[in-house]
């Protein structure tokens, strides 16, 4: 009985009193924490490249290429969180509070399992996988340091986070995700002032100091979600009877949905991998202005990522709730509110580059300079941007992850490879005209996207996901 009525008291949605959804309100009170808990990660990102970019170029190089190979991989079985925030979303559009805790369970003992067959793999191959990508001996030298100690001291505990913060999301609470992150990034912040530097009679680790800050603070991070799961019932009765034994049923729908998320980051993420590899033949100046303006722009990720989240929740909700034209008109106003913040980014790109790139304070002036170039073409993707995020969040809020996933793939096979071997190995081009390239991957992407959203059949989609209608 008590159960029942703390379902009836809880509302998942912004609801007037006559039941009439408020789109634009409901996606602000979601994206709101999110963009503040995707600041405190850029900011932390933004935080370590500043601080080892005052080491030198082979030390920044060695931690953004270290970074990039752990993190994104990361990201990539991090796409279970993304099929676990839209099924949790849908049951509890639908009021089945039992059958979201227990589908968010499931998704997170999976995400023990991942992580440990990766760490272990880890830990054996990264010695020769970064022998065979990198030859510059300092800058190999300082990456393999760089990845094995962020992974050890903690860094294998993003996937879980990544799963734990997708099924809190589901709910419609955004908030404890942002306190966790708040937590977490402030304790890593303190330790990099600590430990790169040597600061208050720490010893001076310098690209070590950065790995282990990282790895620790993830490790934190993984204990407060998961004890927020365990322990704080108010938004799902998560026990551990919903975490073991495993139910084949519920994992395969997770999969169903979470392996094309997955297939999607992945072919971001490898392509970003690659295209940092080819980017190391320019030399360690070009890959340090590359990563520095990537830093600089990466706050402006923070809008098209919390409306993404807002888009694949609410449309979630909405369609498990039997709302189709609401669910499908909340994507439209997502898109419309991050297209809006992101441009106003670009904006501030386009005219105040020299402000922004003269914070990470470069000893290199010609790394200041290419920086702040491709800092004002960042400006025009900004939009294109806003719009690939937001729609592919919408779309995975309906269960679709296949169609993001293909756009992602076509976009970065046909567009963004060709065009940056192109201009690295074929007319030997300045790194900001790879810049350039993005910018036409994203608005291909973009127009895709939209259209895939436009033709979708919302008539046929069902408010209770199934093994049939997801993914």
């Amino acid at each position: 009985m008590f159960y029942k009525r703390r379902q009836q008291i809880k509302a998942p949605i912004q609801v007037d009193e006559y039941g009439k959804f408020k789109p634009v309100h409901s996606i602000l009170v979601l994206a709101w924490p999110v963009v503040i808990e995707m600041g405190l990660h850029t900011f932390v990102w933004i935080f370590d490249t500043a601080m080892v970019m005052r080491l030198g170029a082979h030390e920044a190089t060695a931690v953004e290429y270290g970074a990039i190979v752990l993190f994104d991989s990361l990201m990539i079985l991090g796409a279970l969180g993304i099929g676990a925030n839209a099924l949790v979303a849908r049951y509890t559009g639908a009021k089945d509070m039992e059958r979201a805790a227990l589908t968010g369970g499931q998704a997170l003992s999976i995400s023990f399992a991942i992580t440990a067959g990766f760490t272990t793999l880890g830990i054996l191959l990264y010695d020769s996988f970064f022998t065979w990508i990198i030859t510059d001996q300092v800058t190999l030298a300082l990456t393999k340091d760089y990845f094995y100690y962020t992974l050890t001291s903690g860094g294998f505990g993003v996937l879980t986070i990544l799963v734990a913060s997708g099924i809190i999301r589901g709910t419609g609470n955004t908030r404890v995700p942002m306190i966790i992150a708040l937590i977490f990034n402030a304790y890593n912040v303190i330790g990099d002032y600590l430990l790169i530097f040597g600061n208050f009679g720490f010893p001076a680790l310098g690209v070590k100091g950065a790995a282990l800050a990282t790895g620790s603070a993830q490790l934190i991070g993984l204990f407060l979600s998961i004890a927020y799961l365990l322990f704080c019932k108010s938004d799902l009765p998560f026990s551990l009877r919903s975490l073991f034994p495993w139910r084949f049923d519920i994992i395969k729908q997770v999969l169903k949905l979470s392996i094309p998320a997955g297939m999607e980051e992945l072919t971001h993420s490898g392509s970003r991998m690659i295209t940092s590899s080819w980017i190391t033949v320019l030399g360690p100046v070009a890959f340090a202005a590359n990563a520095a303006a990537i830093a600089a722009e990466a706050f402006s990720f923070m809008p098209g990522q919390a409306f993404a989240v807002s888009a694949t929740t609410l449309v979630g909700q909405r369609l498990g709730a039997g709302f189709i034209k609401q669910a499908r008109d909340t994507g439209y106003w997502a898109v419309a509110l991050g297209t809006i913040l992101m441009t106003l980014f670009g904006l501030v790109f386009l005219f105040f580059p020299y402000l922004i790139m003269s914070l990470f304070d470069p000893p290199d002036p010609e790394v200041l300079r290419i920086g702040i170039i491709c800092l004002q073409i960042a400006a025009v993707e900004q939009p294109f941007i806003a719009m690939t995020m937001v729609f592919s969040g919408a779309l995975k809020g309906t269960g679709d992850s296949r169609g993001p996933f293909k756009v992602g793939l076509y976009s970065n096979l046909l567009v963004r490879l060709p065009l940056i071997y192109a201009v690295v190995y074929i007319f030997k081009m300045d790194i900001y005209y790879i810049w350039w390239v993005t910018a036409i991957q994203y608005a291909v992407s973009a127009l895709m996207l939209f259209i895939m959203y436009r033709r979708k059949k919302w008539h046929n989609l069902e408010p209770i996901p199934t093994i049939e209608n997801v993914g």
